[in-house]
């Protein structure tokens, strides 16, 4: 790393940024003019509005069934109601053509053996709802005062009878604590996403708007390393990704400072203690620092891929929506901060500030939190990294970007699937099990769970079929040495068992997520086992496999090292099923799976394995007595470290074996 070379090529970068006005108004303008004028300008209009539609009087009429009500008279003899009496012919009519905001209908109900009011209203008009709110208030003066009589006439105490008991509510919250619940509902958020707009104009600017200026070319001709040139770009978006954060910050303190004052005035003195949100800020401060390294690197590696300033924006897009969808847990009530929320990115910066801002400091948590988003960041600089070496993704047509965005005319016929159209269905299908998924298995059950699995194997067939990719190749459709049998048997129980072993690790640690498993599996209960099988088993085992190690795997291969492709196809493996707990052990299996697959040359040997795997919890779920007579070990309440181990070298074992057979099958090959 050449530190010098470094500082004079971030220097560099920061002055080309600089010299986009884009970039400045976004940087400087929006957070420091923009956004306080749009809260205090919002503030003051509701304020004025509000206030307009309260002082206002709104008209409404009264129709009596029987004879005339006493409220009328009551009615008449009180003040300040906002409130006229008017006559009119046709109620109805007369509602709908806003004549009148709202109508009494007053009658005597045999039923219910007392006085009956009906208030008709359109809710769909501001001033009939603001009627409603007025006419009800006095409905319960007059009815207070029909109550306050009969009691009276009947020589009863009114608060005796009605106010047996007395409440008074005693708030253990400091005024601190319960301003910092107000603002960390908003200022998380509003961080999130400043932040995200601070490195997006200048990540574009680094990476597509090079390319498009033609100047990519001539940096890389440069006596410098790639290394030191993707440090130099990363450092100088992430500086005006935190500089724009900060301003983001300094604005919403002055707003923030003026609402205080004018709620101080308007509470009669009501005091702060601003001074103990100081630690709050200190940590929250570095928690933006780390997540400010993960943002910056993920909307440079998102950009890297674009041809031009305008393909960067549309490819942009869908990462904004995805981090502002993660922010909005902040305005989520009741979702604590724990160990598995603390490892989700973006969630766990909002939901950390929102603790911190109530005085919740816990020092393992914020801990995981930083070291975190700076390994999600450190990961995520050395994709970058791959990306600048690869001269395909940089300079390349296109042939390795979203194909399925092209014209189908243009397409070549043949070939395998690329990296962008792979990450693109990957995207697509669990966005499509989350929305369509969920709903099929909420109202069908295990048949839903069974009709998912269609939709995971339907995208990406229809995406390989559109783009004229080879299917044969793709799908990796082939036939295989009889002996992967043996390999793919050994290895998928292998890799069972450390799954048994990873899985008790886990359930420790994410124990809201074991609930979630435990209500899967309650789903097979009301099923016969063949059926189960058949649906958590069978169809998995081929919709999973050519959709991961089929057509994912094979996208991966297109731009990355072999294994590489392996790695990245099987942590999206793990995302899919969208559970902490099941993505170690479907990570670890998928990297299995794939390896085997790979060196067999076909789909079926993942098959049979993934089939393996998900008929051995079936078996399990069914035959628990049956499992605890052969394998004690297995079904025990509490698993000890002694049992684990046992377990854990079972598995290994398998897998050397597994290893040590695909070595002599690939020694017979190369002969």
């Amino acid at each position: 790393m050449n530190k010098k070379a470094i500082k004079f090529l971030y220097k560099k970068e920061i002055l080309d940024v600089l010299r986009d006005k884009k970039t400045v108004i976004m940087m400087l303008l929006v957070p420091l003019i923009v956004y306080p004028l749009i809260m205090l300008v919002s503030m003051q209009m509701m304020t004025k509005i509000t206030k307009n539609l309260s002082e206002s009087t709104y008209k409404f009429a009264i129709e009596c069934l029987d004879e005339e009500s006493e409220f009328v008279n009551f009615f008449n003899k009180q003040e300040k109601t906002g409130l006229e009496i008017v006559k009119v012919d046709d109620y109805k009519k007369a509602l709908a053509e806003e004549e009148i905001n709202a109508y009494v209908t007053i009658y005597y109900s045999k039923e219910i053996g007392k006085e009956q009011f009906d208030i008709h209203y359109m809710s769909s008009i501001t001033n009939s709802n603001y009627a409603v709110d007025n006419i009800e208030t006095v409905i319960k003066s007059y009815a207070d005062s029909l109550t306050d009589e009969r009691l009276k006439n009947a020589g009863i105490e009114k608060d005796y009878i009605l106010k047996p008991i007395s409440i008074e509510y005693k708030d253990s919250s400091s005024k601190e604590q319960t301003a910092g619940n107000l603002l960390g509902t908003l200022i998380p958020f509003m961080l999130v996403v400043s932040l995200l707009m601070g490195t997006m104009y200048p990540a574009i600017d680094t990476t597509a708007g090079e390319k498009e200026r033609g100047t990519m070319e001539t940096l890389l001709t440069l006596p410098v390393s790639s290394k030191d040139l993707i440090i130099s770009k990363f450092l100088t978006v992430a500086t005006i990704g935190i500089v724009s954060a900060l301003l983001n910050l300094i604005s919403m303190c002055g707003v923030g400072v003026y609402m205080y004052k004018v709620a101080q005035i308007s509470a009669n003195g009501t005091k702060v203690d601003m001074t103990r949100f100081i630690p709050a800020i200190i940590v929250g401060a570095l928690c933006v620092l780390a997540f400010a390294v993960f943002i910056s690197a993920i909307t440079m590696c998102v950009c890297a891929f674009a041809k031009s300033y305008k393909e960067a924006n549309n490819y942009i897009t869908p990462l904004m929506l995805v981090v502002m969808f993660a922010s909005f847990v902040a305005f989520i009530p009741n979702i604590e901060m724990d160990v598995q929320m603390a490892l989700i990115p973006v969630a766990n910066i909002c939901l950390l500030i929102k603790d911190l801002l109530i005085f919740k400091y816990n020092v393992t948590i914020i801990a995981i939190v930083l070291v975190s988003n700076v390994a999600y960041g450190i990961a995520a600089v050395s994709f970058l990294a791959k990306i600048y070496n690869s001269e395909d993704i940089l300079f390349g047509d296109g042939s390795n970007g979203f194909q399925i965005f092209e014209r189908r005319s243009n397409l070549k016929k043949g070939g395998l699937p690329t990296t962008g159209d792979g990450w693109l269905v990957v995207a697509v299908a669990i966005v499509a099990i989350i929305y369509f998924g969920s709903m099929l298995q909420l109202k069908y059950g295990l048949l839903g769970v069974w009709l998912t699995q269609f939709i995971i194997v339907g995208i990406p067939m229809l995406t390989a079929i559109y783009t004229k990719k080879d299917l044969i190749e793709t799908f990796r459709i082939k036939r295989f040495n009889p002996i992967y049998l043996i390999v793919s048997v050994l290895m998928s129980i292998g890799a069972t068992s450390i799954g048994i072993v990873i899985s008790t690790v886990a359930d420790k640690i994410f124990k809201s997520s074991v609930d979630n498993q435990a209500e899967t599996m309650e789903i097979l209960g009301n099923n016969s086992f063949v059926i189960s099988l058949l649906v958590i088993a069978v169809t998995p085992a081929i919709c999973e496999e050519l959709m991961f190690r089929g057509y994912i795997f094979s996208s991966m291969r297109s731009g990355m090292k072999i294994s590489s492709a392996i790695l990245v196809s099987s942590a999206l493996f793990g995302i899919y099923h969208i559970s902490l707990v099941k993505f170690f052990t479907t990570a670890i299996l998928g990297c299995i799976i794939c390896y085997v697959n790979y060196k067999s040359g076909s789909i079926f040997t993942g098959m049979l394995m993934h089939f393996i795997n998900n008929a051995l919890a079936c078996v399990v779920t069914f035959y628990p007595e049956q499992v605890a007579k052969l394998f004690p070990i297995l079904m025990k309440e509490t698993i000890e470290i002694k049992d684990l181990a046992i377990i854990g070298l079972f598995g290994a074992g398998l897998l050397i074996v597994g290893l040590l057979l695909v070595r002599l099958l690939d020694k017979k090959k190369r002969q």
